[in-house]
Order: structure tokens, then C-alpha cells, then sequence
């Protein structure tokens, strides 16, 4: 047919790169097929047409000239639409998670006063997330070891250090507490675990002194365990404004990991989810090719495993072990959604196996 000649045409190699003359063979190779559109501007969109299997007629002769205008976003727009669904949701997902720089662009805190930027993008990203489990496609309601394996974070909508362990026990041990400023009513109140991590944000990150890099989150239902890892990048940029240009504290960081065991996911009866409890049980700080070591007397830290799970229950005011709760709502083979109890959302892609991004 003459759809798959000009697919076959089209696929031979090109000997020269240029894109020109790589237009003008295209036209040619066209003509030769009859179906030429009249003038060079309408290639892209007559090469898209047949290629998507779109309707064969030929474009109208547009009496203007687009100059050298590309055909790859025409290209990419047509297959956009015609892909799969499941696979346009994910993409649309991963373009607004790159937007938000995986959501911490949004300033959802009122504190921050800039509710209005990104307006709407949570609301559409839990569209997105809906509509990608209405696809269907969810692997958790028959194995809920699907998830097994190791996951980067790419969208949340809390601060992305909150799905590692250590700081999800933090946030179930002040479940149900709240506070407000004495001089303000209980209307005004917050909850506590909020409270904390908004303050640790802002002790930790501002002016730049910390910066959060690869998130990952590993897990395997059969031993039980699950880990976590988000590196560190500490005085990024430090330097006077205006004065001087020359760096004032050198650049080092690290990757910290938590480990927990007891690991349990269970299909919740009457959810599409599953519930998965774990205990916290220590956390280490690791040194990552690519980022500097620490100086001086901080190296020390470096490689050294911390028992948290025996301090947390040494201290008078922790009243049960560091357990922790997460919700997966969906997972398939390269995409995994999960919840904390707060509903905050956490979006992961799937880390193939021996990446670079693990070591």
C-alpha cells in the first residue's frame, strides 16, 4: 500500500544530516508517491499523516511560507494523540512533575503566600493519577509483591524527604497531636508533624545551605524490608552577593539511607490499595561518586550505620517502636503511586536494575 512504501522510503538511512537536503529527498520520495503536499512547509504534517495512518488526502497549498520551520513538534503532537492512554497520562504526569521540579515548586504551605503559582497543577496531577488507575493495569490486586524492586521519586506533593522511614515514624509518632501559637486560637492550629517538617525545611534549605538530589525507596515483600535513600548536596552555592564571586564553604554531600524490616502489605478488603506497615530500624550516611566528601571531622559520619530504632525506644517521650504506614494505590511495571497517611502523594518510576543512579 502506499502507506507502507512511504514508511519503508522514509526509514532508509540518510547519508547526509542535513536538514535541507533531507527535506528535499523527503519531498521527493513523496512525489514519487503521489501523495507530495505542494509546498516544503507541509511535509512534516503530510509524513505524520501517513505515518499515523491518519486520512490520505493532501494537505491544502497554504499561500504562506513557515521559513524553516520543524517538523518534530508536529510529529510529536500527532503521536502524542494517538497514543495509548495509560502512556499519555504517565507522559503528561513526568511534563508536570519536570515543571514543578517533582512537585516543590507548588508552596502549598500558606506561610510561603504564593498559593497562586502553579495554580491547579496538584489538583491536576491526582487527575492524572486517577485517571491513570480507571486504565486499569494495577498489578497490586493480584500480587502485592509487584512492587518489588527499587524506585525513584519523580512527583510529590510534601517535601520529598518524608518518604523515607526515619521521617515517616517521626510523622506517626505525632499522629493526632496539633499546635498553634499561644496567642491564637485552636482554629489556627496545625498539625504537629507538619509543623516540624516545615520548620526542618527551612533550617535545612535555606539559602541554599542543603539540596535534596535522587530520591529512591527500595523494596522486597519476601524478605520483608524496605529502604529508602535521598542525597544531600550541601553549600551548593555560597558566596557574597555583589562583593565577591569566589566561593566561601566548600560543596559536599552525601546519600542517607534508612533501613526498616517487618515489612507486611495487605490488600485493604473494600480499597484498591495496599497497606504497608514497617519499622524503622537504623540509617547510615553514605559517601556517592560525583559528590564530595565532607572535610574535616565530618567524614566520621561517613559509612557509619546509627541504631535509631534502639535510641527511639531509650527515649522517655516515644511511647511505641518507630512503625510506619504507606499506601500503595497503584503500580504496574514502571510506574508506582503511593499515599501517606495524610494523603500526601508520592509518584515513583521503576530503577532498572544495576543503575548507575544506585551506586
Amino acid at each position: 500500500s502506499p502507506s507502507k512504501r512511504l514508511a519503508f522510503a522514509l526509514a532508509r538511512p540518510n547519508p547526509n544530516p542535513n536538514p535541507t537536503h533531507r527535506r528535499r529527498r523527503d519531498m521527493a520520495r513523496l512525489r514519487a508517491l503521489g501523495s507530495a503536499p505542494r509546498c516544503d512547509c507541509c511535509i512534516g504534517r503530510a509524513t505524520t499523516r501517513n505515518l499515523a495512518r491518519r486520512t490520505a488526502t493532501a494537505p491544502r497549498h497554504h499561500h504562506h511560507h513557515h521559513g524553516r520551520r520543524g517538523t518534530t513538534s508536529t510529529v510529536a503532537r500527532a503521536l502524542a494523540e494517538e497514543a495509548p492512554g495509560t502512556e499519555s497520562l504517565k507522559a503528561k504526569l513526568y511534563v508536570l512533575a519536570a515543571q514543578s521540579d517533582r512537585g516543590q515548586l507548588l508552596f502549598r504551605q500558606p506561610v510561603y503566600e504564593m498559593e497562586g503559582y502553579f495554580a491547579g497543577k496538584e489538583t491536576e496531577a491526582r487527575r492524572l493519577c486517577g485517571e491513570i488507575k480507571d486504565q486499569g493495569g494495577n498489578l497490586l490486586a493480584s500480587d502485592a509483591s509487584a512492587q518489588n524492586g527499587s524506585w525513584e521519586l519523580v512527583y510529590s506533593t510534601a517535601q520529598l524527604f518524608r518518604c523515607s522511614p526515619f521521617f515517616m515514624a517521626i510523622s506517626e509518632s505525632m499522629d493526632g497531636y496539633t499546635w498553634h501559637a499561644p496567642w491564637s486560637d485552636e482554629s489556627t492550629a496545625v498539625p504537629s508533624a507538619t509543623l516540624f517538617f516545615r520548620l526542618h525545611e527551612l533550617q535545612v534549605m535555606s539559602w541554599g545551605a542543603s539540596t535534596v538530589g535522587l530520591v529512591t525507596q527500595t523494596i522486597d515483600c519476601e524478605s520483608k524490608t524496605l529502604s529508602s535513600t535521598f542525597d544531600t548536596i550541601l553549600f551548593r552555592l555560597t558566596v557574597i552577593p555583589i562583593v565577591g564571586w569566589f566561593k566561601l564553604l566548600p560543596t559536599f554531600g552525601g546519600r542517607v539511607a534508612s533501613y526498616a524490616t517487618n515489612l507486611e502489605a495487605e490488600l485493604e478488603e473494600g480499597e484498591d490499595r495496599v497497606k504497608m506497615t514497617f519499622e524503622l530500624q537504623e540509617t547510615e550516611v553514605e559517601s556517592v561518586e560525583g559528590i564530595p566528601r565532607p572535610p574535616f571531622f565530618l567524614a566520621w559520619l561517613l559509612n557509619r550505620t546509627f541504631p535509631v530504632n534502639f535510641v527511639w525506644k531509650l527515649l522517655p517521650w516515644n511511647s511505641k517502636p518507630p512503625t510506619c504506614t504507606s499506601y500503595c494505590t497503584y503500580c504496574d511495571k514502571d510506574l508506582r503511586i503511593c499515599e501517606d497517611k495524610q494523603g500526601e502523594l508520592y509518584v515513583y518510576t521503576r530503577l532498572e536494575e544495576g543503575s548507575r543512579m544506585l551506586k
